[in-house]
This record gives structure tokens, sequence and C-alpha cells, in this order.
């Protein structure tokens, strides 16, 4: 829909009043599953159409159709129109979802263990009520799904625009937007939804104009896990806050947003994905979800194109979906992401990784016990019987033996006991982790825009072959970062063939936090670690434009063959830099460097830094300075 008053309006029809509308709706859907069965549903050639008039509540509704599918295909044509889903009577299941809150789950569209779906809405508006999953896909070969719009009632962020703030009494007073309703509880604010709330916490200040988040955010940003802000109401919708612990208040005029408490905010993604293949999504647009907006695990060949993670035109909300727009943990085949918009999400565009288990004890000569370094990972499946399985140094993070899965056994969400073919006995395995080779996936990322997001535009840390193309990017923190990390996230992956050519980039690393930038290669591997060897491979960055207000361009760590050639920079006027002191190309403990002919325009010459490298090549400059220096970045970690 492309008016939100009117979206509005469909919104404040169908919500919950009194007990009377939820039994008007049973008693309704009970009446129209015998006209169902008698017809009016068509269901020709295996396909199950369905229309709005169907029901009131379709999460019942299709909840008895799937469950009565016995041949293991699904075709569901829904005519274009607006259909409504309530979590009441809709399929319950615990899943629990990496990088997201596990749970028992209320599911709307509970797709386990077929063969074959599809989905075609035709345009249509699903309307989601409250706490509720709109789509899992679970053990499925093959899965088609179109056409569609993905809403909720109630957004999953408290949002709010700035109308005063009071430095002397260190107050700010919100202007609540109307589509957030709220209540407060002795002193403090909870945001709510059809059927659960949430008290303050994880904030941010956006720019209400551009919908972006605002320059040097991180001085905005309220210590909530400490000092819970105090709210009085002051009038409808007009709230003051206090007990606010940041550098600055946030300004008038800005929009303050907030989505909860960290541990308790990623309870609702819109697509779940696991151990499913030949996933396609096309013309989908999720206009909010309450944790990421599609999650994807031990899967495989997953394609997106027209995939949008963005706002209903028309909304004066800042953001739609609360995390990741996407999300890929340990998938393999090809992920595929063509000409998909990731904007206004409070996370990444895109994530793409493995992930790392500690080895707490070696049981035996071929048996260890592990357990997950993330409690936002517990319950992963890891791993499976014929998987092959590298020993890793949390340290260095370089590999020390590659093994087979003989089996694994799972005794809690958090301990796994994992018995091997070979013998370990000779092995060292102390402050070591333990990666799945098994579960590698290529990407391939075209002709894709994302903007306006909190945190970085896309995270890669895979073997496979990785393309980025003919994107444009501007997010509040990096470009591209490739990481891997065995001590705080967990995601494991060192690249070894990554292509990053003809992308714009424009006013990224906004936010004021650690400097961010543009190509961000950052493995956190101690500084006493750094020369035992290289953790990444064949990074090639070209033919990229790069539009910036500051200085840091290319962060480059444990690298072996590195090539930057053929970008252009041009340095803008937007922001005042946040870090002048550091150097554009910044590379440490690097080998195989080769620069050349990138151009510079901006106020005097652009730098290079090297330290701890070996064979490197600089060549055909243009805005650069001759002279090579070591100022390496002194706010990253172990610097």
């Amino acid at each position: 829909m492309d008016d939100s008053n009117l979206f509005l309006r469909l919104i404040d029809k169908h919500k919950t009043s009194n007990w009377k509308k939820n039994m008007f709706r049973l008693l309704k859907f009970n009446f129209l599953v015998v006209l169902f069965c008698i017809g009016c549903t068509s269901q020709q050639n295996d396909i199950i159409k369905l229309n709005p008039g169907l029901s009131d509540d379709f999460s019942v509704f299709l909840k008895d159709k799937l469950a009565a599918v016995k041949n293991g295909t699904v075709k569901l044509e829904f005519e274009k129109g607006t259909y409504h889903f309530y979590p009441e009577n809709a399929t319950e299941k615990y899943l629990a979802i990496s990088n997201n809150d596990n749970g028992d789950k209320k599911i709307a569209f509970p797709f386990f263990d077929y063969s074959s779906i599809e989905v075609n809405g035709n345009g249509s508006d699903f309307i989601f009520h409250g706490g509720i999953v709109p789509f899992v896909l679970f053990g499925l070969g093959e899965a088609q799904l179109k056409n569609f719009n993905i809403y909720w009632d109630r957004p999953f962020t408290f949002e709010g625009e700035v109308m005063e703030n009071d430095p002397i009494n260190n107050t700010f007073t919100l202007k609540v937007s109307e589509e957030n309703d709220y209540e407060i509880i002795g002193d403090q604010l909870y945001f709510k939804g059809y059927d659960w709330k949430l008290k303050l916490g994880e904030n941010i200040v956006y720019e209400k104009m551009s919908k972006r988040p605002s320059y040097y955010t991180s001085k905005f940003e309220h210590a909530w896990y400490s000092n819970p802000l105090t709210a009085v109401e002051k009038s409808p919708g007009v709230v003051e806050f206090s007990n606010y612990k940041a550098q600055e208040l946030p300004p008038v005029g800005f929009i303050w947003v907030d989505k909860g408490p960290h541990g308790q905010n990623r309870k609702y993604p819109g697509l779940s994905i696991q151990n499913s293949k030949n996933v396609h999504l096309e013309n989908i647009n999720v206009y909010a979800s309450g944790a990421m907006a599609l999650i994807a695990e031990k899967s495989a060949d997953i394609s997106l194109k027209k995939f949008n993670v963005t706002l209903p035109k028309g909304s004066t909300r800042m953001i739609g979906a609360s995390a990741d727009a996407t999300h890929f943990v340990g998938c393999r085949g090809l992920i595929k992401i063509d000409s998909c918009l990731f904007e206004n999400m409070l996370d990444d565009a895109s994530n793409v990784h493995g992930t790392y288990m500690k080895v707490d004890e070696v049981v035996d000569s071929k048996t260890v016990k592990s357990s997950f370094g993330h409690f936002q990972q517990e319950g992963f499946t890891f791993a499976s019987e014929g998987d092959t399985l590298r020993f890793v140094a949390r340290t260095d993070l370089l590999s020390i033996r590659e093994v087979t899965v003989k089996s694994v056994r799972m005794d809690s969400e958090n301990d796994y006991k994992i018995s091997l073919n070979e013998d370990i006995s000779d092995l060292k395995l102390e402050n070591t982790v333990l990666e799945n080779l098994s579960y590698l996936a290529s990407a391939k990322i075209t002709n894709s825009i994302v903007r306006q997001n909190r945190a970085r535009s896309l995270l890669i840390s895979t073997p496979k072959p990785v393309e980025i193309t003919n994107n444009y990017f501007s997010s509040m923190m990096a470009g591209i970062r490739i990481c891997g990390d065995a001590n705080y996230w967990f995601e494991s992956g060192p690249v070894t063939n990554v292509l990053v050519k003809g992308n714009t980039f424009e006013d990224l690393g906004i936010g004021g936090h650690n400097p961010q930038a543009i190509l961000q290669v950052d493995p956190i591997i101690g500084k006493d670690y750094r020369s035992n060897g290289f953790f990444h491979k064949n990074i090639v960055f070209t033919d990229n434009t790069i539009k910036t207000f500051d200085r840091l361009l290319v962060y480059g760590l444990s690298i072996d063959t590195l090539t930057i050639t053929d970008n252009k920079i041009i340095q803008t006027s937007l922001f005042e830099a946040i870090y002048p002191d550091l150097s554009h190309f910044d590379i440490q403990n690097c080998t195989n460097v080769f620069i050349s002919g990138n151009t510079y325009k901006g106020l005097g010459e652009a730098e290079i830094s090297l330290k701890n490298c070996g064979e490197v090549k600089i060549d055909k400059q243009i805005g650069f300075n001759d002279v090579v220096m070591e100022n390496s970045n002194k706010y990253f970690y172990q610097n």
C-alpha cells in the first residue's frame, strides 16, 4: 500500500477491541471451513486459491489447510487484497533461531518438511498482529515465494520527535509517533503491540528529513543497561524523560528510536529459513519485523530478487526491521542477492558467515565437548555426521587440523558432545574453537541499494568466492566488513576470493564510534599473534567510486594478496571529519599488496600507511602523497 493513512485505517479496523470480536472470528472461521471444503476456495491443479473474504484470521485458516496436505507439495495463490494473521490459534512451535532470540513461536505460514512450496501473493498485503513469525521454512526441498508485502499492526520500535531538551535538568521531551502504542508503569515507559510490550533499551537518534542516523549519533546513545530512563507523560502522546546518561542530549527536531533491551528485542523475524534448499524470494517488501527481516541457517542455494526491506511509502517511521535485513549462518551453495533495497533497518544489510564453537573439554582421543561463545547462537545445528570440521586457535585464528564428524550429541542448547573419526590425542586444544567446513557459501551481491541503516552494509566471512558488484552503499558504519572473530560474536570464515567492483560508497561512517572504513578487513587477532601467518587471502577492491567526508577508506589486517586499483575517491563536505588524524589506506601485517591507478580529489593529498608488511607495490596514484608512512589506526582493537 502506498497510502500510510489507508494502512493505519486497515489496522484500526482489524485490531482487537474485545472478546466478542475474537469469538466472532472463530465462529466465522468454523463456518468458512465448511464452505472451503465444498468449494468456496478453488483447488485446481494442486493450487489452493485464496481471497480476503474467506477469513478474518488466515493463521488458523492456513494451519488446517497445510496439515491436510499429504503429497508434500504446497501451492498457494492469493487474490490481490489484504489478509490478516493473528497469533491466538496459529501453529506454535519452539524454534532455536541463530542470532535471534529462541523460544516458543506462533507461526502464520508453517512450512515444515515439504518437498516443494510456492506462494504467490499477487501484490497482496499480509498484516501480522502481535507476536507472530510470518514465515518459517524448515526442511524444504524447494521454495518459491513472491509478490506480497509484510506489515505489522504495530512497529517493534519506539519512535518520537524531540520537542525540547533541557541541559540544566538533563531531560528531553518526545512527541511519540502515532504508530506507537505505549503505557507508563511507575516511572518506566513500555511500548507495546497486540500481545507484547517492551521496556526501553537500545537506542539511536535519526535525522528527521533524511531518515538516516544522525551525524555522530554515538554522542546521544543512552547507557540504558545501567540507567533506565524515567518517564512522565505531560499530555497524551507527549513524554518527558530524565536520568539520561550520554555525552549530549538528543537535539530538538531529531527522532529518538528505541528497540528495547538487548536479549529481548529479536523475537519475531520476518522469514526464518532452516535446513532447506533451492529457496527463491522475489518481489517481496518487508515493511517491519521484530528481529531480522530474513534469517537463513544450514540451508543451500538461496536467491533474492527485488526482496526489499524498507518503509511503506508515506510512513513517518524511521525504522522497518529492528535488526539485519538479511543474515546467512552456516549456509552453502550460492547466496544470490540481486536488485534488492535494504534501508532503515537497525543492523546490517547482509551478513554471510559460519560459526565457531568453543572447545571446552577433550573427553578422549576422539571426542570433545563444545559450547557456543554467544548466547544467540545456542541451539544452532552446528554439525552432523560426515561433516568436515577444523580446529582453529582463538589467538591467531589459524588452522590447527581438519577432522570429520562421527556423531553429535546435543545435551542442551549449549552443551554438545562431538565424536570424531580421527585421533586427536596429539593436539593441544586449549583456547581453541571448531569451524564447520561443510557449510560454506558463495555469494553474489549485485545491483542493490543499502542506505539509512544503523551498522554496516555487508559483512562477509566465507572462504567461497564472493562477488560484490554494481551496488550503492550508504550506511552508518563500514561499507564492506570482512572480519573473523573467535572471542565475541564467534562468526567464522577466512575469505579466500572476494571481488568488490563497480560499487558506489557515499558518506559512510557517520556514527562516531570507532572509525569505520569503506573496506574494513579487521579479523580480531591480538597484536602479539599477527606475525604467525595470514588469515584472509585474495581480496580485490577495484573500480569503485567513493564519496566520503572522513579519511579512513581501506583498513587491511592479516591479508595475503590485497589489490586496490582504479578507485575514484572524492572528498565531500557534507559532514566534518570525525577522525582527521587517520591515513586513507591503513595496511598492517599483509603481504602481496598491490595499489595502483587510484585517484583522490579533496583537501591535501591522500595518505598510505604500512606496518609490518611483506611485498608491497604502489604504482601510478593521482592525488596521493608519494611518501608512505606508518600511521596505524590507534582506535582499533589492540593497535
